[in-house]
């Protein structure tokens, strides 16, 4: 669901009902009557979550060869992990070596130095701004390798933060050398595909057969990255190596959907919880999942951290505008809800507060909500637009000229944006991703295994 909107800052923001924050001052075509009615792409046409070979939206085409890396992929048969201590802005970022077996010290990385894989140029279509869990708000960069020393260096992926380096994935290979050529990446997903409340990564990566009847060929890589509380990244070597030989087919798709088994499995065999063993939020969720919510009325499910105490809030996303969104809370032993307007709103996380930012037709709003005691209350309310849209005037610059309120209370333009920033800092907000919505099971999955 992709929205363009246009701020009073004076810079085109996409509204892609996945990342940006609650405000759309101007409102020169903000939301649609539903999903989709604007054909705008974020990130310059490239949607973060799913991505397909050539960056596109969906589970991405199959890759070519026969997605088998075999033993000439320099996996390593032990997961490494990237244990990045985020520190403040300008500190750098001390980045743990890389578990036993894998051969390979990575040092730290620091704004500004050259250490860590060296690197060739940004990969732009491979980069995105995304929300992960529990990082926030980051840029997931994909850099070339830098071939200059040794032709087998392997691509480079970076998360970085306003500018900083938060950390670097781990390589396959010791140095992040491998024993192919590197050829592309087609895909980049970012799911929580064991269910923990922390956002995985997956890749799917070409590179060139170097010997054999196949040599100079390209075929598919995947490799899995499992997210941990603490922000830093696991590799999943012989899941990776698992799911390839297992698959016929490499797709963004077909990978989440082996994992997502394969941890289910793993769940079961080491004595899933029952719910007598889970939170009492946990319990009250599943009973309303089973009871109350309707699946056929919503276009899918989704967990955000609104609030400061720990508990995640379920979000019912609405088959359509009209249905809208629902927030379901834990609060006095049992699920409460709370209905939003039609489908896009921000929060700011562990921060109780959530904005409701929506409009039509030259109608357009920003209501602000507090999580507080047990209640979603609301705090403030904006209101901007055409008091007669069918005779809307325009300025100098072709925006349109709207009639501006706050708390009931006429204002102009820029002080609009000024009180809205007194009760809601729209930089800190975030929003959850359309794309990647959960099916009734999966929420119930996710709510199960949310820790």
């Amino acid at each position: 669901m992709n929205h363009r909107v246009k701020t009073y800052w004076g810079r085109l923001v996409y509204r892609s009902a996945g990342i940006l924050a609650c405000v759309a001052l101007t409102g020169c075509g903000t939301v649609g009557d539903a999903p989709g009615d604007d054909t705008s792409q974020y990130y310059g046409g490239v949607e973060a979550r799913d991505m397909g070979q050539t960056g596109t939206q969906g589970d991405g085409e199959p890759g070519t060869g026969n997605g088998f890396q075999g033993a000439e992929s320099g996996a390593q048969t032990q997961g490494t992990e990237s244990g990045a201590q985020i520190q403040g802005a300008g500190s750098g970022v001390q980045t743990q070596g890389t578990e036993a077996g894998s051969g390979d010290q990575s040092q730290g990385i620091g704004p500004g130095q050259e250490d860590g894989y060296p690197r060739g140029n940004k990969i732009e279509n491979q980069s995105f701004q995304v929300e992960l869990r529990p990082l926030g708000q980051v840029t997931f960069a994909s850099y070339k390798p830098d071939t200059s020393e040794n032709p087998l260096a392997d691509v480079v992926f970076l998360i970085e933060k306003e500018g900083e380096i938060l950390l670097q994935l781990p390589g396959t290979g010791e140095g992040n050398i491998g024993y192919e050529l590197f050829a592309q990446v087609d895909a980049v997903s970012f799911v929580d595909y064991n269910n923990d409340g922390y956002d995985d990564i997956i890749i799917i990566l070409q590179y060139y057969f170097g010997a054999g009847p196949q040599a100079g060929q390209p075929h598919s890589v995947l490799r899995y990255y499992t997210g941990s509380a603490q922000g830093s990244f696991l590799y999943e070597a012989q899941m990776s190596d698992d799911a390839m030989m297992a698959l016929t087919e490499l797709t963004v798709k077909t990978a989440k959907d082996f994992i997502m088994v394969k941890s289910s499995d793993t769940a079961e065999d080491g004595g899933q919880a029952t719910e007598n063993d889970l939170e009492l939020w946990q319990q009250a969720y599943l009973t309303y999942l089973e009871t109350e919510s309707h699946e056929d009325e919503q276009q899918g499910y989704t967990l955000i951290g609104m609030s400061s105490d720990g508990i995640p809030q379920l979000v019912e996303v609405g088959a359509d505008e009209a249905t809208g969104c629902r927030i379901v809370f834990y609060s006095g032993g049992k699920a409460q809800v709370f209905q939003l307007n039609r489908l896009y709103f921000s929060y700011i996380p562990s921060g109780n507060l959530l904005c409701n930012s929506e409009g039509n037709m030259d109608y357009y709003y920003d209501l602000v909500y507090k999580y507080s005691n047990g209640e979603i209350e609301r705090i403030a309310e904006g209101w901007y637009g055409a008091e007669d849209n069918s005779q809307v005037e325009y300025d100098e610059n072709g925006d349109p000229i709207y009639l501006y309120k706050w708390n009931g209370v006429e204002v102009d333009k820029e002080q609009y944006g000024q009180e809205l920033g007194k009760v809601y800092d729209v930089f800190q907000a975030v929003s959850y991703s359309y794309d990647n919505l959960y099916s009734l099971q999966e929420v119930k999955e996710a709510v199960k295994g949310y820790r």
